[in-house]
């Protein structure tokens, strides 16, 4: 019955489509011992899993639960001011939407204020469940007021390896990416430096030129802010960073496919010229995602939310989306991408572009890896249910009848 299966430690998904870094299933099993994946294959089971309780997903989709690297909230929580109490209460309601693993994103804000949210993210604590916190994420303060979209341009300044020493303290070992300008005074010489310290760096809000992006990423930087978005665009005599980043094959690209912020023919170019294999699908969620429209506030920036698309209310620049990762999944599949490679843009991807793949084994169905899984509706790829180190974090009311 559910109520056992939602406190079962040893327990076999069969006769489901499993869909593995390698390949799709189209009837197989997944086997989970306690927080951990011990086994996947096609039907049947080898011998060894005779003691498991079973549970049946024949039709439904499964697959490793989703990564969003860049998040600034949802449910009415802003994390830039988040309390460690509502990074928990945002940890517990992501699943609903196949999230297991979240890397709470700041804007650019006043030193002290970053310095808090540093605090605030590495004080909350695990919810079982609930997704993962696997890092922070600073989307600035050193980037271009000229490409600030929905950011305060007055919170932008120039690099300092002393405040950057001071907010990596902070965050306590979670800063896995910080989110730079090239051409912004001293950010040269604090790319090294990050890269050396371990934290990703990532090129956004920028209006670097194409040279100025090429000097960036062979310093270290290695993955694109919502590619597009914010930054110097490709013109035939002035190919700036947009190009730059398309063309460095080892650099990752976040987009975000809401088709609002990226047209859908752009996004199936980029994933067909970069290959599905750098794309990172990011819902850079503000808080008013999974909520009603109205007025919402991102870090000190007021917002407001018209049929779904945010906007800041001065300047009606986009603020960050409303878009959640499993609607990215699914836009992505109408664009006639198949199951493995959605599901590589939205999980393996994302953790292998911070790292977080072999560091904290997410991102992908594979023995040995955490029991971090998302079930779909194969009618239209719709959350059934939620696994977080194999406790279920969501299950949808109509899964319920067909769990035995």
């Amino acid at each position: 019955m559910l109520a056992g299966w939602l406190g079962l430690r040893r327990y076999l998904i069969r006769r489901a489509t499993v869909v593995t870094p390698t390949c799709v299933l189209r009837r197989g099993y997944v086997a989970i011992e306690g927080d951990t994946i011990v086994g996947v294959g096609e039907e049947p089971p080898p011998r060894g899993f005779e003691g498991f309780d079973e549970v049946s997903l024949e039709g439904y989709v499964v697959g490793p639960g989703f990564v969003d690297t860049h998040i600034h909230g949802a449910l009415g929580i802003d994390l830039s001011t988040a309390s460690p109490g509502e990074v928990e209460e945002l940890s517990r309601g992501l699943p609903r939407f196949g999230v297991t693993s979240f890397i709470p994103t700041s804007v650019a804000l006043p030193q002290e204020a970053l310095r808090a949210f540093c605090r605030s993210v590495a004080s909350a604590r695990e919810v079982p469940g609930g997704a993962r916190v696997a890092g922070v994420h600073l989307e600035g303060p050193y980037i271009n007021p000229a490409r600030a979209g929905a950011q305060n341009p007055r919170n932008m300044r120039d690099a300092s390896l002393e405040e950057f020493e001071g907010l990596l303290a902070e965050c306590g070992g979670l800063l896995r990416a910080i989110t730079v300008a090239p051409e912004v005074r001293g950010v040269r010489e604090l790319i090294g430096y990050a890269v050396s310290k371990g934290v990703v760096v990532q090129v956004g809000h920028t209006d670097a030129t194409y040279s100025e992006t090429e000097e960036a990423i062979a310093l270290g930087a290695s993955k694109a802010t919502h590619l597009y978005n914010a930054m110097s665009a490709f013109h035939h005599r002035s190919p700036g960073a947009v190009l730059a980043l398309l063309r460095a094959r080892d650099v990752y690209l976040e987009l975000i496919v809401d088709f609002v912020h990226v047209a859908p023919e752009v996004v199936d170019f980029t994933i067909e010229h970069a290959s599905y294999r750098r794309v990172v699908l990011v819902s850079d969620s503000i808080s008013a995602t999974g909520m009603p429209d109205g007025r919402y506030r991102l870090g000190d920036t007021e917002v407001e939310v018209i049929a779904g698309v945010a906007r800041t209310v001065d300047t009606r620049a986009l603020a960050g989306s409303t878009l959640t990762l499993d609607k990215a999944f699914a836009n992505v599949v109408s664009l006639s991408y198949g199951l493995d490679e959605a599901f590589y843009m939205s999980s393996l991807a994302p953790a292998l572009s911070l790292g977080l793949t072999w560091r904290l084994g997410i991102g992908a169905l594979r023995p040995g890896f955490k029991a971090d899984i998302v079930v779909l509706d194969p009618k239209d790829l719709s959350v059934a249910a939620t696994i977080v180190g194999g406790v279920a974090g969501y299950v949808r009311e109509d899964l319920r009848h067909l769990l035995t």
